[in-house]
């Protein structure tokens, strides 16, 4: 079925701008702790930076045994490149729990350092990839045709780390394989979503799983009816890209155990870090996006390339027809939050989930499910927390 809506290259050209836009405001992972919390509430302890110092290293990743595609002026290679970032901490001499980010579409790996960087300071390895074709600097301009290919990039950057061979062996022997994580931002959140429930795709090392914004509503009852790890929801009422109401607001009755974050006044550029100094002032972010697809947009109809078809149709739980893309959803752009604010909710989210999972002490797992289930909501009005009957 056809239906008229901007092109995959008019929604890169139009997010690429945004990316763009952000890369040279303000000093990237600052500023968190500035966002006011309660004053000698737990959410205000919990914010600030761990115990740990720690340091970051940069590496590239090739991968033989998967091609990358031909994309516009990009011939295609029979290898996949990966370019990763290693947070670890400095200091712990046990086991640490690893989570393994995936950016959002035209993104990268650093877009949202603020909360890669605190889960860090808190003792946990990081890494995060950028995909190779749909990161805002991919070959031949972002594609989401590639999206097929990212959990393979993502299990083979959780490959690399364990094996204890090549480029990132130093790390295999500092990390607990049973506390993994992945979490990905938008189509990095979908992404995280295969890998934790999809029927082939679905990596049993993962044990827990966390969507910021990411899309599900191409996803049907029986695709969760399999069972997964435990998985967490973070999304915004005023995200335009994902609409909340489409994606977010059904995981609880979708998603055996699933939680649910809710942000009101959340948008989906929001979460990224340079939206704390680019849309500061900003009534609703993801309205700047939305213009500028609009400004851009093809006239014509054009048959969408689906992203799923080699991830299986309606025999995997997934209906393609049922995506809206970004933007195409309708309605007026509601008044947002500050960035700021919806950054520091979505830390505090997402570190209470992990902890709630890895924390070493029975105790500090049950404080944490506490503050994410009751604490979180009571302290900071606009956060909701919502889970499966």
């Amino acid at each position: 079925m056809s239906r008229s809506r901007p092109t995959q290259r008019t929604f890169a050209a139009t997010l690429w701008l945004l990316v763009g836009l952000g890369t040279g405001c303000g000093a990237i992972g600052e500023g968190l702790e500035t966002q006011a919390m309660p004053v000698g509430s737990q959410s205000e302890a919990r914010l600030a930076s761990g115990p740990y110092e720690f340091e970051s290293a940069d590496f590239r990743l090739v991968d033989g045994s998967r091609p990358s595609m031909g994309n516009g002026d990009f011939a295609g290679t029979d290898e996949r490149v990966l370019e990763v970032t290693v947070w670890s901490p400095v200091g712990r001499d046990d086991g640490a729990p690893l989570l393994v980010y995936g950016h959002g579409f035209t993104g990268n790996r650093r877009e949202m350092i603020f909360l890669l960087e605190h889960l860090a300071s808190h003792g946990y390895i990081v890494a995060g990839l950028d995909f190779p074709l749909t990161t805002g600097a991919a070959p031949g301009g972002p594609n989401v045709a590639d999206l097929s290919s990212q959990p393979g990039d993502m299990r083979f950057v959780l490959d690399a780390l364990l094996s204890g061979e090549g480029a990132l062996a130093r790390f295999a022997e500092d990390i607990d394989p049973e506390r993994i994580a992945f979490a990905g931002l938008s189509y990095g959140g979908l992404t995280t979503t295969l890998l934790a429930f999809h029927p082939r795709e679905a990596d049993p090392r993962i044990k827990a799983a966390v969507s910021i914004a990411g899309p599900t509503q191409m996803f049907s009852a029986a695709y969760f009816a399999r069972g997964g790890p435990p998985f967490l929801m973070i999304a915004g009422t005023e995200d335009a890209m994902v609409p909340f109401e489409l994606n977010a607001a059904p995981v609880p009755a979708l998603v055996a155990g699933a939680g649910l974050v809710t942000i009101a006044g959340g948008t989906h550029l929001g979460f990224v870090d340079f939206a704390r100094t680019a849309f500061r002032f900003s009534h609703n972010s993801d309205a700047t996006a939305c213009a500028g697809i609009s400004r851009f947009a093809d006239a014509e109809t054009d048959p969408e390339h689906d992203p799923f078809a080699l991830l299986g149709g309606p025999e995997s739980g997934i209906d393609f027809e049922a995506w809206v893309l970004p933007c195409q959803a309708g309605g007026e752009f509601g008044l947002a939050i500050r960035p700021e604010r919806q950054q520091a909710i979505t830390s505090l989210a997402a570190r209470a989930f992990l902890d709630s999972l890895f924390a070493e002490e029975p105790a500090a797992r049950a404080e944490a499910d506490r503050y994410l289930r009751e604490t979180l909501p009571h302290e900071l009005p606009g956060a909701d927390y919502t889970t499966s009957p």
